[in-house]
């Protein structure tokens, strides 16, 4: 229930409340100011699930429901402190103290410097502008609501039956947000502070006068400005184009668009006329200083290379007379690939020469490219073969002496190898294992659907959640041992280990430990942390406002998230999970869409450990030594309730696969493989029935198997403690342990399980697993909660509400998926990798701004004299003629080219 009036700034407001009552489950009898998630001030008096836990608490700006920031009703009633601040108009306690569970005065006094909270005439929260400069300050309507959410950490509940609040009576005094400075002028005139109407005087009732413009949600004005429209044109000028430019390239090197093997950039041939390579003659052949060892070459130019018109590769035979590098005609038994740009080493920049320009050779050819008959074609090839045949285009060149006193590079030595290529070497793709791949995909698609079932359909995962329909509780007996449970979860761990150790129980180079161990922070981290903060900015935008709403729809309490108080807060939590070690929730669990994060810390922490254990693994040479030292630090691992005890299982599956080759091994001895196999399906069935018996018993293992391991703090067995009984959702389970190691073990040593998981439908999935588990939370929890709040005011039946939001997020979350994929593997693997670049690496050594050409090329070319055909010419500066002898003298060879041509003075 609200106001009509939404001008409300500033004011006076009182409200007579009575609590919900006690032992029906927990809620909130609110009265707030409300504009949006951060401009609210609230007072919300709650009972909760225990009476003595009962409470009121103040808020402002959303703040999270610390009891620091409320009074406890027993701390009401025992404190005589009822009409300390002001004398309370009803209820008033004859021995001071203020009773929360009957009718209570509640008033909030809210103006632009500070905002005082009172309970029974008791000031109990004053809020200062100058500490909170966050403080609400624009116009917003006044609310009354009773209402819960199940939030554990202020009203409880919800309630399991029907829970009533009342209220007596509400008074408001206030300022417009609409009125004018004439009006406020003409306003004090009539109603002078001396005149003012007392705020205790119970006769004055009713309500102001207002207009249209009072009920109009407040919207910040705008200041548009004149002089900001270039710069705004400019920005939208100078986005369009880049975006143009940015499709083009996309366009022009789509792996769809395939060039054929004959396209290149000039003039082109027929394919016949390509596959002529030409006559070697002597003729054609400048005197060289050595000759180029012969290598196997092919004259093939139909050979597929890979699409990239931007890779330097050595340039194979020339099919036009040029005049390119000495080590060009056999360096590498292939053509230059179509489109690639050749060096002219003699000119100023580079430029592919072509047969029907002059201009694009400085050296007089007079060969032509004649195509040879078929009966020489076989004399070539053997000739080519020939071990002492000199290049197609050799340049007469005089070697500058050896020590490069002048400081100027040899011709003979600028070739493509000397230059700096733009693109690095593509290696060939790793090899995946398919299987595993699989099995990864089918855990994360699990794991969102369980997830999705907290949210909106409790009680199939959580035994005696308040049901919807008879179908759920089958579901859960049934369906949610074996599918909607956390041992899929362990699955992760022991998969992720295989990835980091297999190169280096391979090969036993400490330079693989420190690849993993550099690059495995950022690639986790750097992709949270960007979409930690998307989230942070759409939740305070309001994309998960309608998330409160839906436990009155699906009765779950487990959705809950809030926003960052501050951008500190952020980066507070994200280096908290950097650090932080298991067993142990991270505080950013609060502020992300649903609780996943603190799997990251568990992947982090356990990567030293994997990556150090390793090492001593790899050093233990005898496999009884090793295999003792793996059930030593499992069982240790599994009584500390650590996570390690994962990831050394995963450590020892990978050391039989890529050490001891376990598999063939078991294969030609069937008399181990298909008892192993049954061992490990008896694994897997132990896990599945720690589920399984407390739906259809009373005995719990995993509350058993929890109360027999230390308390970090005392020492003593859990069962002597507090924290006795079921294990909360964070520590790691004897049953997971065993499902996660008897799957995994199945899935390495079973053709048949191997075929299965090696389905195409699975291995699409695999590439966006990581997209998936950080964004599927977010999907179900704005999309989903926003689509179920409105088809339940649109009268859809629960089942149809469901499915269609279930449908609907999957679809959301599948189509964003080759959106969002590539973006979080740019972050992770690209970032990554060249982290590991530089770190490994040295850097290229510095080159001259006009290498590989002399510092002096431009310089010169102004101060040379144009030269005659054959002929010397001694130059000297303006004020001493041409002198012989002289140490500036320069003898040019350049023969039938004048001054606009040369490039060198050699």
């Amino acid at each position: 229930m609200h106001t009509v009036r939404k001008d409300i700034q500033y004011g006076s407001f009182r409200s007579l409340i009575k609590s919900p009552p006690q032992k029906i489950g927990g809620s909130a009898m609110s009265m707030l100011l409300q504009y949006n998630d951060t401009e609210t001030t609230e007072v919300s008096v709650m009972n909760t699930d225990a009476a003595n836990e009962a409470w009121v608490g103040t808020f402002v700006s959303g703040e999270f429901p610390n009891r620091n920031l409320g009074m406890n009703y027993t701390d009401l009633r025992n404190n005589a402190s009822a009409n300390h601040n002001y004398t309370t108009l009803a209820n008033s306690a004859t021995n001071g103290s203020v009773n929360a569970w009957d009718y209570t005065e509640y008033r909030i006094d809210w103006t632009k410097n500070y905002i005082n909270f009172y309970i029974g005439g008791n000031c109990t929260r004053t809020v200062l502008h100058k500490d909170n400069k966050g403080m609400p300050s624009v116009p917003a309507p006044f609310y009354l609501k009773h209402w819960s959410t199940g939030n554990k950490y202020s009203m409880e509940g919800p309630p399991k039956r029907e829970s009533v609040a009342s209220v007596a009576w509400v008074r408001m005094f206030f300022n417009s947000s609409t009125m004018s400075v004439d009006q406020h002028t003409d306003f004090v005139s009539r109603c002078p502070l001396t005149d003012a109407c007392s705020m205790d005087d119970i006769t004055i009732r009713g309500s102001t006068p207002y207009d249209e413009a009072a009920t109009k949600k407040w919207k910040q004005a705008s200041h548009k400005s004149v002089k900001r429209m270039p710069a705004l044109w400019i920005s939208v000028i100078c986005i369009a184009f880049s975006s143009l430019l940015l499709l083009h390239a996309f366009l022009r090197r789509a792996p769809w668009r395939k060039q054929s093997a004959s396209a290149g950039h000039g003039h082109g041939q027929p394919a016949a006329e390509q596959a002529v390579p030409e006559v070697p003659s002597s003729n054609d052949t400048l005197a060289s200083g050595g000759t180029t060892p012969a290598r196997k070459s092919s004259f093939d130019f139909a050979i597929k290379r890979e699409d990239d018109d931007m890779a330097i590769e050595q340039i194979g035979p020339s099919r036009q007379p040029s005049i390119y590098s000495a080590s060009s005609m056999y360096g590498g038994g292939e053509t230059s690939q179509t489109g690639s740009l050749k060096w002219d080493s003699r000119a100023t920049t580079p430029r592919a020469t072509t047969p029907y320009s002059a201009s694009s050779s400085r050296f007089n050819t007079t060969r032509e490219n004649i195509p040879l008959p078929d009966i020489h074609q076989n004399q070539v090839a053997e000739y080519q073969k020939s071990a002492g045949m000199t290049s197609e285009k050799t340049l007469e060149v005089h070697e500058p002496p050896a020590d490069g006193a002048d400081g100027k590079i040899p011709m003979s030595t600028v070739t493509e190898s000397a230059l700096p290529a733009p693109r690095m070497v593509v290696h060939a793709p790793r090899q995946r294992i398919d299987y595993l791949a699989g099995l990864v995909a089918i855990c994360a698609l699990l794991v969102t659907v369980m997830h999705f079932g907290l949210s909106y359909v409790p009680a199939i995962v959580i035994p005696g959640a308040p049901l919807h329909h008879k179908s759920e509780y089958w579901a859960q007996k049934i369906v949610s041992p074996f599918v909607l449970n956390q041992m899929w979860l362990g699955v992760f761990f022991t998969t992720s280990t295989r990835f980091l150790v297999a190169k280096y129980l391979k090969s036993g180079n400490l330079k693989d430990i420190a690849q993993n161990a550099v690059r495995r922070t950022p690639r986790l981290m750097i992709p949270v942390s960007v979409v930690v903060l998307f989230e942070y900015f759409v939740i305070d935008c309001g994309a998960t406002k309608f998330l409160e709403y839906t436990p009155s729809i699906s009765w779950s309490t487990w959705p809950y998230v809030a926003r960052f108080p501050t951008f500190g807060h952020y980066i507070s939590e994200v280096l908290e999970l950097i650090y932080l070690v298991p067993n142990a929730v991270p505080q950013i669990t609060f502020n992300y869409c649903t609780g996943v994060l603190w799997t990251i810390a568990v992947q982090l922490q356990g990567s030293w450990l994997v990556l150090l254990g390793v090492i001593v693994i790899y050093e233990m040479k005898t496999p009884w030594k090793r295999f003792c030292y793996y059930a030593f630090v499992v069982v240790n691992h599994w009584y500390a309730q650590s996570w390690g005890s994962y990831l050394w299982l995963g450590l020892m599956l990978a050391d039989l696969d890529v050490t001891y080759k376990w598999r063939p091994w078991l294969y030609a001895r069937a008399y181990a493989y298909y008892p192993l196999l049954l061992l490990c399906w008896i694994c897997v069935a132990l896990g599945f029935s720690a589920n399984v018996i407390p739906n259809w018993t009373d005995y719990n293992f995993a509350t058993y198997e929890n109360n027999i391991h230390p308390d970090v703090n005392s020492g003593e067995p859990l069962a002597r403690t507090e924290n006795a009984g079921y294990p909360v959702y964070y520590v790691p389970r004897l049953n997971g342990l065993l499902f996660a190691v008897g799957m995994q073990a199945i899935v390495e040593i079973s053709p048949a399980v191997q075929w299965i998981l090696s389905r195409k439908a699975f291995l699409l999935v695999f590439p966006h697993i990581f997209t998936i588990y950080l964004l599927h939370g977010l999907v179900f929890w704005s999309w989903g909660s926003w689509l179920m709040v409105l088809l339940a005011s649109r009268g859809f039946t629960y089942s149809i509400n469901v499915a269609v939001v279930g449908i609907s997020s999957y679809a959301i979350l599948f189509l964003s998926l080759p959106i969002v994929t590539p973006i979080i593997e740019a972050l992770g693997k690209d970032i990554t990798h060249q982290v590991w670049l530089s770190a490994s690496e040295k850097n290229p050594p510095r080159r001259r701004t006009l290498f590989p050409f002399p510092d002096d090329l431009l310089s010169k070319r102004e101060s040379e004299d144009m030269i005659e055909e054959g002929k010397s010419v001694v130059w000297s500066g303006p004020e001493s003629g041409p002198q012989s002898g002289s140490s500036s003298i320069y003898n040019s060879v350049y023969k039938g080219e004048d001054k606009a041509t040369s490039r060198f003075s050699l």
